[in-house]
């Protein structure tokens, strides 16, 4: 009897030094888990801190080079100026003011500028983007590419109103779709601007932009 009990014993030593092992390596992976942790926040706590640092020296207002990027900046004037064009061309349908034409036009043509501008040449480039923040930004492109073109495409039926089609109803409706359409597409375009920047992280301080001045 005693015999076997020995021998049980000893079959079964292996599996207990296994599982003391296990829990040992387990113990020491959540302590090095834990130490990166650590490591990473203490990290960001000294990249924060040498910020502060630095910005304590810097003017309040920053300049154009201070950026990383201009197309904030930009962007603002097309978002403005397009909505505000496309409630103009609406008041327009029931008033059909000459003056008004050209105020719509203004609008309409400057849209069509900032909005090349913001999307072309001060469109800025990332890395190191996460899933989201890359489908994010791909539905944020396209809406901005559509604002270019309704945009444009606005502004010339606006001068077809003003020196061919004068004062008709129905062609200042056309004019209105488009350039509804025109504004629809840059407000779309500012919301997922901003859910990349405020809840994707992408551009506050530089971060997931390329550092090659303000071009495109």
């Amino acid at each position: 009897m005693k015999k076997t009990v020995l021998i049980f014993f000893l079959m079964f030593l292996p599996i207990l030094g296994g599982a003391q092992d296990d829990e040992h390596y387990h113990h020491n992976h959540e302590e090095e888990t834990i130490q990166q942790v650590d490591t990473i926040d203490l990290e960001k706590e000294v990249n924060a801190s040498t910020k502060l640092e630095n910005n304590q020296d810097k003017p309040v207002k920053a300049k154009l080079d201070d950026f990383p990027n201009l197309h904030p900046l930009i962007v603002h004037f097309p978002i403005v100026l397009l909505l505000l064009g496309g409630i103009l061309q609406l008041i327009q349908l029931f008033v059909l003011k000459r003056n008004l034409d050209w105020v719509i036009l203004l609008c309409a043509g400057a849209g069509f500028i900032g909005a090349y501008v913001a999307g072309v040449y001060a469109h800025p480039h990332t890395h190191d983007l996460s899933e989201m923040a890359k489908k994010v930004l791909g539905q944020h492109d396209i809406y901005a590419e559509w604002t270019i073109y309704a945009s444009a495409l606005a502004a010339v039926l606006k001068l077809g109103s003003i020196f061919l089609i004068k004062k008709n109803r129905i062609f200042e409706i056309a004019v209105f779709l488009v350039l509804g359409f025109a504004a629809y597409s840059v407000s779309e375009a500012g919301h997922y601007g901003s859910q990349l920047v405020y809840i994707e992280g992408v551009g506050p301080q530089g971060d997931y932009l390329e550092s090659e001045g303000h071009g495109h």
